[in-house]
């Protein structure tokens, strides 16, 4: 994989005056998350009186995430707190129990309090947006969330003195890909596309959404072990940790 050095001499002239983030998987890792959420599913079952091994339940938590996922990409806007409901809901289908809306508040609860627990950011994200504040660019961030779950995962990182605008996809009424989301965000950069770098870790949300808006897409890939799929939507731009950011502008 080209360097992100190597990368960014391929830049074009026009000056960057904003970098947009994608915030979940892109200013955190979900895996860092991943033994707070395995507790939540086993907590809930044991509530709900769903009977299944840790293995079972994440197995068929990952089958329904992905399944609903595929579902609701093509959709211009959704809240996620339905995604993330008819993804649980599906893993109960999967196991044999039917859930209703209070087991589904109650899953949001017990999820909640063991995330805001284990959340942490990427190593070099605050020193990196110091670093870009000082170059006098305005930060954002631009995510697929709900308006609560996003000021809190903000204060829970304190992020908030970092960014200059906070965009939810509930706020904007519209979820990445669809432009609508990335039209606002430029409004609010008071930039135009060419002049804007977009950060994040999905092909098909992040990049393929920055590329249609005319945006200078930046994919976070943290792989060793293979490369972006060569068929799906290509960033203009490749760094392997956030503070690689600082060889693009």
């Amino acid at each position: 994989m080209r360097s992100s050095r190597r990368l960014a001499s391929a830049a074009v002239s026009t000056p960057v005056k904003a970098v947009l983030f994608d915030f979940g998987g892109t200013l955190f890792d979900y895996a860092d998350l991943a033994g707070a959420q395995l507790e939540s599913l086993e907590v809930f079952a044991r509530e709900v009186g769903i009977a299944a091994s840790a293995a079972d339940l994440a197995r068929a938590h990952r089958a329904a995430t992905a399944r609903t996922y595929r579902d609701y990409l093509p959709r211009p806007y959704y809240l996620h707190r339905d995604f993330f409901a008819d993804a649980v809901r599906g893993m109960g289908s999967l196991l044999g129990r039917e859930l209703g809306e209070a087991e589904i508040d109650r899953w949001f609860a017990i999820q909640h309090e063991r995330r805001a627990r284990d959340f942490r950011l990427r190593r070099g994200v605050v020193d990196t947006l110091r670093a870009l504040r000082a170059r006098g660019l305005h930060l954002g961030i631009v995510s697929n969330i709900d308006e609560d779950d996003l000021h809190h995962l903000i204060d829970r990182g304190e992020l908030r003195e970092h960014f200059d605008s906070l965009l939810s996809s509930e706020a904007a009424g519209s979820c990445k890909p669809d432009p609508g989301i990335f039209a606002l965000a430029l409004a609010r950069a008071g930039c135009g596309a060419d002049e804007a770098l977009f950060v994040g870790d999905s092909l098909p949300a992040d990049v393929a959404g920055a590329n249609r808006a005319g945006m200078r897409s930046v994919l976070l890939w943290h792989r060793d072990d293979k490369r972006p799929p060569p068929d799906v939507p290509q960033p203009r731009h490749v760094i392997r940790a956030i503070p690689d950011l600082l060889d693009l502008v």
